[in-house]
C-alpha cells in the first residue's frame, strides 16, 4: 500500500527555524510528516497516522560528520531531511513535551553565524556583477529575465542578512 503525498508551499526567513519547527509539528498531528522540501519553499509531506512529532532545525556542515549524526542519534533523534545545507531532525514528543537540540543562546547564535557567512558569499558575485562598471558586464550582459531573478535574489539575501543579523544580536543579549 502507497503512501499519499501532499504538498504545501510555505515561505518561511532563514531565521524563522522556531515557526518552522512549530509548523511542522502541527502539520504532523495531522498525520502530515516531513518528506522533502525544493528551492521555492514547496514542502512535500508523506499522510499518515497522526502524532506529535517534534521536529528541530539545523544548519551546519557538522550534519555529515559521524559523530555529530550519532550524538543526535543517540539522543533520540533521526534525520528527516538534509536540503542546502539545512538538517531537519524529528523525535517523538515525551508527555508533549518537545526536547531540544540547542539548549543555549550560544549554540542557536553559531548556527545564524554560520548561515550568515554563506549568505554573504553567495551574495557577493552577484552583487559584483550588478554594481560593475564595465558596459561589458553588470546591467548591460543580462537579460530582462535574468536581471529581475538576480535582484529578486539578491534582495532576498539582503533582507535575509538584516533577519539573521538581528536574530544573533537578540541571541547574545540572551547570552549576558
Amino acid at each position: 500500500m502507497s503512501t499519499a503525498t501532499v504538498k504545501r508551499f510555505k515561505w518561511f526567513w532563514p531565521d524563522q527555524d522556531i515557526e518552522q519547527e512549530q509548523w511542522l509539528r502541527a502539520m504532523a498531528l495531522q498525520g502530515l510528516h516531513l518528506k522533502s522540501l525544493n528551492l521555492l519553499q514547496f514542502w512535500s509531506f508523506e499522510q499518515g497516522a497522526p502524532a506529535d512529532i517534534v521536529y528541530r532545525v539545523d544548519f551546519s556542515n557538522e550534519a555529515i560528520k559521524p559523530a555529530y549524526r550519532q550524538l543526535l542519534e543517540d539522543a533520540g533523534w533521526k534525520e528527516a531531511l538534509q536540503f542546502c545545507g539545512w538538517q531537519y531532525w524529528r523525535t517523538q514528543a515525551v508527555n508533549g513535551r518537545a526536547p531540544e537540540i540547542f539548549s543555549d543562546a550560544a549554540s542557536k547564535g553559531a548556527k545564524f553565524t554560520r548561515l550568515l557567512g554563506l549568505i554573504v558569499v553567495v551574495s557577493v558575485p552577484s552583487m559584483l556583477l550588478i554594481m560593475s562598471p564595465s558596459k561589458n558586464a553588470g546591467f548591460g550582459q543580462l537579460s530582462w529575465p535574468l536581471l529581475v531573478l538576480t535582484g529578486a535574489a539578491l534582495l532576498t539575501n539582503m533582507v535575509s542578512l538584516v533577519r539573521l543579523g538581528a536574530r544573533v544580536l537578540r541571541l547574545r543579549r540572551e547570552q549576558h
